[in-house]
This record gives C-alpha cells, sequence and structure tokens, in this order.
C-alpha cells in the first residue's frame, strides 16, 4: 500500500509539473508578464545576498518549487486517503482553492519582505496562481483516478 501510493504521488507530480511548467511558461511568452515561480524564487533569493552562482540560484530556486509541489502533492494524497471516505471533485476542488489561497498569502508574503522583486501585474499574477494551483490538485485528482 505504502509503495503504491509513494509512487502515485510521485508519478502523478512529475505529471502535474510538467503541464504547469507548459502553462507558465505560455503565459510568460508573451514577455508582457512573468509567471514562473522558480524564477521568481531565484530572484528572491539573490536579493537575499547569498554568496552563489546564478546558475546554483536558478537551480535552487526550481529544486525549491519542485519540493513544495511534491510536498503538496504528498499532503494531498494523505487527506484524500486518510481524511475523507470518498475522493470526489468537490473534495479536490475545495483543496485546490485553499491551496490557492496558501499560495496568494505565501507570495504576498514574500513579496512584501523582499521588495526587490517586482510583478506589474498584481491581479494577473494572483489570479493565475489561484488558477494554477486548482489545476494542479485538478491533475492529480484525475491521474488518481486513472491508477485506481
Amino acid at each position: 500500500m505504502i509503495l503504491s501510493m509513494l509512487f502515485q504521488i510521485v508519478v502523478s507530480w512529475l505529471v502535474a509539473c510538467c503541464i504547469l511548467r507548459i502553462f507558465s511558461s505560455a503565459l510568460s511568452a508573451s514577455g508582457s508578464q512573468f509567471y514562473q515561480e522558480p524564477a521568481l524564487l531565484t530572484i528572491l533569493l539573490s536579493s537575499i545576498d547569498i554568496n552563489l552562482p546564478l546558475k546554483t540560484k536558478l537551480k535552487a530556486g526550481a529544486l525549491l518549487h519542485h519540493s513544495f509541489g511534491l510536498f503538496f502533492a504528498a499532503i494531498y494524497y494523505l487527506l484524500w486517503y486518510f481524511e475523507f471516505t470518498e475522493i470526489s471533485w468537490k473534495t479536490s476542488l475545495i483543496i485546490g482553492l485553499v491551496n490557492g489561497l496558501v499560495s496568494i498569502i505565501s507570495w504576498t508574503f514574500l513579496l512584501e519582505v523582499i521588495p526587490s522583486v517586482y510583478i506589474n501585474n498584481f491581479k494577473g499574477y494572483y489570479l493565475q496562481l489561484a488558477f494554477v494551483h486548482n489545476l494542479f490538485i485538478i491533475i492529480l485528482f484525475s491521474l488518481d483516478q486513472l491508477m485506481v
């Protein structure tokens, strides 16, 4: 049971990360908006004055972002399997909304604490953030249903 759940978590997380990477790259492709959290984390790491090369900071930002994704994917699976008797779209969307709110609060805090990062469209950024995190949950839920 544990290995099966671990396999589901890792596969779902990898697929969701790939899909979300394509989505955020497409949003940022126009050049007028920048919606890539790993790069924003790299900028945040740079503003903290950590003495590392830029390439290392880029890798650390991506690793940090994907680690959070894996952590949240594991939490969702644990919630689905041990807290709720039935996994449903409704439950998944509620969890996605909570996740979106947590991410908005987290990024608001980070952008206030470290003012060197500038996002010119806060409303658009936070709307896409909520949407992307709901999409993450929907992908995880859909893959869970396919793997069962």
